[in-house]
């Protein structure tokens, strides 16, 4: 949807390319993760609501290998939480050696120095699950996602 969107505009402006993409089932185990932690809320809104699950992970492949992940983190922590392999993805690629090099960096930034897969990325509690911090939390993410859904459409 929309950060889907921004995410391809940005890319193939910065690196003057064209994208391809397909949607296909990805390999759990082969994606990297570039993302440092996922929202608790966002996890427990995902496991137990069905928030966003309708939608599939945005995923970008490099030339010689190598899956990152673009959006998506929280849907596929839990998918292997609940003992997926697979995963539906927008699945992205592009002739430019330097996408996937911005990637890595921003995986390596975002791990601590090393790639993290996406069993290893923290689920962490910053507004305490049960209080107002945690019911303001879960309605902004639901009005956001329904304005993404007024301007473009479910998925």
């Amino acid at each position: 949807m929309a950060r889907k969107r921004a995410w391809v505009d940005y890319v193939e402006k910065r690196y003057a390319t064209t994208l391809e993409h397909r949607e296909c089932d990805v390999d759990l185990e082969q994606l990297t993760a570039t993302q440092s932690e996922i929202e608790r809320i966002k996890y427990h809104m995902v496991r137990h609501e069905d928030f966003r699950a309708d939608e599939p992970i945005l995923v970008y492949k490099g030339r010689c290998g190598g899956y990152f992940i673009v959006d998506g983190h929280t849907r596929a922590r839990v998918e292997w939480d609940r003992g997926a392999r697979t995963i539906r993805a927008a699945l992205y690629t592009s002739s430019d050696a330097d996408v996937p090099e911005e990637l890595i960096r921003i995986a390596l930034d975002t791990g601590g120095g090393r790639e993290r897969r996406i069993w290893e990325v923290p689920v962490v509690d910053r507004v305490g699950q049960g209080t107002p911090g945690w019911d303001k939390r879960r309605r902004e993410l639901l009005a956001e996602w329904q304005a993404e859904r007024d301007a473009h459409g479910p998925v």
